[in-house]
């Protein structure tokens, strides 16, 4: 292999220890071919199983560079994956400076979470902080429990605050006294009641009253000329099937939570930006991607490049305007 005079020692000398040792070095020719074509060469991804081109790559490798996402213990980050509640919540651990709005005496305050658990204090701050919600009478966290990315997003918008945090769902489970919230029904006001003998004492007071009444003079109408202003109506605020062909299959508690996420170009959907799949599971590499998005809308991360192929799929990016 020939070597062009102009390169340092150094260099050469780097090169040839790193094949000597078996380490691998970067490619070098590449990387001065990129730069003379004004390229960016493509760098090698933190983890060994997502691949440069992978579609939510930029996402995860954003968030590796902040030390967010660290992968698992044998290097992967197995972006296929769906994740699972604990998991989410140790992902809000590290991304966000979660405010308090919620108390609990400890992550292992939930029936189904022991206190040797590794999850533990994400879990008690992801409560806390707003994003994530127990139930069963708020006694059940469900660690294990794989998200749907409804239930992610809703999280997101509770957590940043883009809606308010709803109250701990409770369900009706057999035994229990305190009928859930979902399933009480608003009682109906009482009508007042008179006794029939006072209703017909009072007729003749009301007749009297009638004939008393003055005839209100009728009005006429004003004949008022159109103007620009009159043809102008309010147009409605766009709901979900502005932005989802799928927009039926929301879950009702999760629609003013994704919509507002939507809004502030929370939302990603990889393949097509159009179709949320709200109640399929979420993957590792699409909460990447929400909470690299989340980021950005609180200021703590800059946005992608605007060459960057992974715009596509952020719903409402300038990409994705007409």
């Amino acid at each position: 292999m020939l070597f062009s005079l102009k390169w340092p020692v150094a260099i050469l000398s780097s090169i040839v220890l790193g094949v000597t040792a078996g380490v691998m070095v970067p490619d070098l020719l590449q990387v001065e071919t990129a730069s003379a074509q004004g390229q960016q060469p493509q760098q090698q991804s933190s983890f060994p199983d997502v691949e440069p081109n992978y579609w939510a790559s930029p996402f995860i490798e954003g968030l590796a560079q902040e030390n967010i996402v660290i992968g698992y213990p044998d290097g992967t980050f197995r972006p296929t994956q769906n994740i699972e509640r604990d998991e989410f919540a140790a992902l809000i651990r590290k991304a966000f400076d979660v405010t308090e709005r919620r108390e609990i005496s400890s992550g292992s305050e939930f029936n189904d979470v022991p206190e040797n658990y590794w999850a533990v204090p994400a879990i008690e701050e992801a409560y806390q902080g707003g994003f994530m919600d127990a139930s069963s009478n708020n006694q059940l966290f469900y660690p294990r429990r794989e998200m749907t990315r409804a239930e992610a997003i809703t999280s997101l918008a509770q957590g940043l605050q883009l809606v308010q945090v709803r109250p701990p769902a409770t369900t009706y489970q057999a035994g229990d006294r305190t009928p859930s919230r979902r399933t009480r029904r608003p009682v109906a006001k009482r009508q007042l009641a008179f006794p029939l003998a006072l209703t017909a004492m009072m007729q003749p007071l009301l007749l009297i009253q009638r004939a008393n009444a003055q005839p209100a003079a009728e009005s006429v109408p004003s004949v008022e000329e159109p103007t620009q202003e009159s043809f102008v109506t309010e147009q409605p605020a766009p709901d979900l099937t502005a932005y989802y062909t799928d927009a039926d299959r929301v879950p009702s508690e999760a629609t003013d939570p994704i919509l507002a996420a939507t809004q502030a170009n929370i939302v990603v959907n990889h393949p097509d930006p159009s179709v949320l799949n709200p109640n399929e599971f979420l993957s590792r590499g699409s909460a990447a991607a929400l909470i690299y998005q989340s980021l950005v809308h609180a200021g703590r991360m800059e946005p992608l490049p605007e060459n960057s192929p992974a715009n596509q799929y952020i719903v409402d990016s300038p990409e994705n305007q007409p």
